[in-house]
């Protein structure tokens, strides 16, 4: 936590979940739309979402250092082959770049590192706030593992 000094008080501000203030859904946003506008809005924020299929992976490429996650919604792609396949194309594009993926099929979370050459994190909806919010830590969390690891492999 870092200190912050307002005159003689002493505060302690409550480090950021989304530091680059910029989260993209790919997909229709109504699986967990509320959820993800209401977490936005607390943290000062933007929510991109994208409606027309899958996002163009050199734009993601492009943009990646401006974005905190990236969460996709499987549902709304279509088959989980198709969705598994953009998944690990962006991956390809954009290794750097924290994944959710969101789907009413899951059986349930995985926050593990399980599936990580498709994504950082699935996560099975409906979703609370409380469950949001340790997706996208964890997703943080992982794709740090996911890129020490391939660092590692390409050594």
């Amino acid at each position: 936590m870092d200190r912050v000094s307002t005159g003689d008080q002493l505060h302690f501000a409550t480090p950021l979940l989304l530091p680059k203030r910029c989260i993209i859904y790919c997909g229709a946003g109504g699986l967990i739309g509320a959820e993800l506008s209401e977490l936005c809005e607390r943290e000062d924020a933007r929510l991109l979402v994208w409606p027309e299929g899958v996002l163009p992976e050199i734009w993601l490429a492009l943009h990646t250092d401006e974005i905190d996650v990236l969460m996709v919604d499987g549902d709304h792609l279509g088959d989980i082959e198709d969705t598994i396949d953009f998944c690990m194309r962006v991956r390809r594009a954009c290794p750097s770049l924290p994944l959710i993926l969101v789907s009413s099929e899951m059986r349930a979370d995985d926050l593990t590192c399980e599936r990580m050459q498709a994504c950082d994190v699935t996560l099975k909806v409906p979703v609370s706030q409380v469950r949001l919010e340790g997706a996208i830590q964890a997703a943080r969390q992982n794709n740090a593992c996911f890129l020490s690891r391939r660092h590692w492999e390409n050594s």
